[in-house]
């Protein structure tokens, strides 16, 4: 049996502007996301059957994800529960996988989960994206445009993590329309983050209806500028996120973990994406590892930490015999 193997990594947005709501109800957005690894686990298999069959556990397991959040498994909270039908990503981009190539078979579908939902790191849209490229070395299909296409109709965020980098720098990439016009951006140095996830998720529609949209957006040259040339003493001045105001406003807990990371030294400090997730960059791994055991004894019960670093959007696809 051959199987294709992939840890999706999750996304953190340190520039978020929106500077226009769409005639199609869609927001315009304007973001930069790099990857960090923060990792889900994904095996994909092809099977003679023509359907999608999805199966999802959390890792290390689902009492132990619980426990750390503080959370009980009786009944399964709604923040664990994970659909294995077409309202999960990874089935519908296998599912549009076969439509697209007129694929005959179905495909097996098993999915470790590490991300957290809720959390603007954008678990859900790697995992897609990197269904995809399994799909694709399974029946050795070369062809990049048409899969960017079908992860631009999947969701916002899933044609970031199909984009490559060279061997020799960090890629981001900047992303506007609904996320799917990229821009690769490129650095020689990785930054160091602390990630902290309160036990609680956030609704992405419902920050966007909370959302009031600028009359003078924020322009993003600024940012690209410094992120590009590595001046990480200036990310301070020209780092944003619109959507937390709006993300406050909902879930004030995400307001006092914000405080939290300031408060620790990390500098500068932010919610990603929608949120409920909020990170800080670290001058380097060893402070970004001191924080995360000094925060892990100060915050309350629940609240997941950790300490990650950029990494490429593409994790290796392995594919092998079973």
């Amino acid at each position: 049996m051959t199987i294709a193997r992939t840890s999706p990594p999750a996304k953190l947005n340190l520039f978020l502007e929106i500077p226009a709501k769409r005639e199609d109800g869609y927001h315009e957005i304007d973001t930069t996301m790099v990857a960090i690894d923060w990792r889900d686990e994904l095996v994909v298999e092809s099977i003679p059957e023509p359907v999608i069959e999805l199966t999802v556990q959390w890792l290390p397991s689902l009492r132990e994800v619980a426990s750390r959040l503080g959370l009980s498994t009786d009944p399964v909270p709604e923040l664990l529960r994970v659909p294995t039908d077409e309202s999960n990503l990874v089935y519908k981009a296998l599912q549009r996988f076969r439509e697209q190539f007129g694929i005959s078979t179905g495909f097996r579908a098993r999915l470790g989960k590490r991300i957290p939902s809720g959390a603007g790191m954008g678990g859900a849209s790697s995992d897609a994206a990197h269904s995809l490229l399994c799909a694709a070395q399974l029946h050795q299909i070369d062809s990049a445009g048409v899969l960017h296409e079908l992860a631009a109709e999947i969701g916002s965020d899933v044609p970031f993590f199909l984009t490559e980098s060279p061997s020799d720098v960090l890629l981001a990439a900047r992303a506007r329309g609904r996320g799917e016009q990229l821009s690769v951006l490129q650095r020689r140095t990785p930054l160091h983050f602390v990630v902290a996830f309160p036990n609680d998720g956030l609704s992405t529609s419902a920050v966007y209806r909370q959302l009031r949209v600028p009359e003078d957006p924020v322009d993003a040259s600024p940012f690209l500028r410094v992120f590009e040339r590595d001046q990480n003493d200036q990310l301070s001045n020209v780092m944003m996120n619109r959507l937390t105001e709006p993300a406050f406003e909902i879930m004030p807990a995400v307001r006092h973990l914000l405080e939290s990371l300031e408060q620790s030294g990390l500098h500068p400090c932010q919610l990603t994406g929608s949120g409920s997730a909020c990170f800080g960059i670290a001058r380097d791994s060893d402070e970004a590892r001191t924080v995360v055991g000094q925060l892990r004894s100060e915050l309350q019960p629940g609240v997941l930490v950790q300490a990650v670093q950029m990494v490429p959007p593409v994790s290796p696809i392995l594919v092998e015999e079973e």
